[in-house]
């Protein structure tokens, strides 16, 4: 690193409260970091004084050892994505939402695994990291059942499935029209 540069560490995007939690935290944790062993009747005690669990604790104990015993190393860090949120770069995602349209929405009914292999053997092709099984399975099972069925098994037989097909569905239309079947 280039001398006289400064790296950002989250102090000056820090929003005032958050600063001042971590303030306050560092007044808690700094002092506890001294002792060579933080037993559980001192991680009790601090966790009553910030209004956090035991764990919590633990947890920022550890941060402030890890980092530099700055208040800066209790600031909390950028969340990777959660819960139900897509973490596949915009590349990889265009590789499954391709490989899905042109090998699994097919008549030949590929297995995931065929599928899996596919996209793993694009996206090393590509330089980057294969999704997981888990990832393929989800994909899938999100796909719009009426229309994977049709693309798949064909139109009779998406229709044929309960509660999937109404009327007014572009895929059963005409035979709703030509035929007195009861729509649900």
């Amino acid at each position: 690193m280039a001398e006289g540069l400064v790296v950002e560490r989250g102090v000056l995007t820090a929003q005032d409260e958050v600063w001042d939690t971590a303030v306050r935290q560092a007044e808690v944790i700094g002092p506890l970091t001294a002792k060579a062993r933080v037993g559980l009747a001192d991680a009790d005690e601090a966790a009553a004084m910030l209004g956090i669990s035991r764990r919590q604790v633990y947890v920022l104990l550890e941060r402030w050892h890890v980092g530099e015993g700055l208040e800066s190393d209790l600031l909390p860090g950028r969340s990777s994505g959660g819960c139900g949120g897509g973490r596949l770069p915009d590349e990889a995602e265009a590789i499954v939402t391709e490989v899905l349209r042109r090998r699994y929405l097919t008549r030949q009914r590929r297995s995931v695994a065929a599928i899996r292999r596919e996209f793993t053997s694009q996206c090393r092709a590509r330089g980057l990291r294969a999704p997981s099984r888990g990832t393929v399975v989800r994909r899938i099972a999100q796909l719009e059942p009426v229309s994977s069925t049709a693309a798949r098994e064909g139109s009779e037989a998406a229709c044929g499935r309960p509660m999937a097909c109404r009327p007014r569905s572009p895929i059963c239309w005409s035979r709703s029209r030509s035929t007195t079947r009861r729509w649900m």
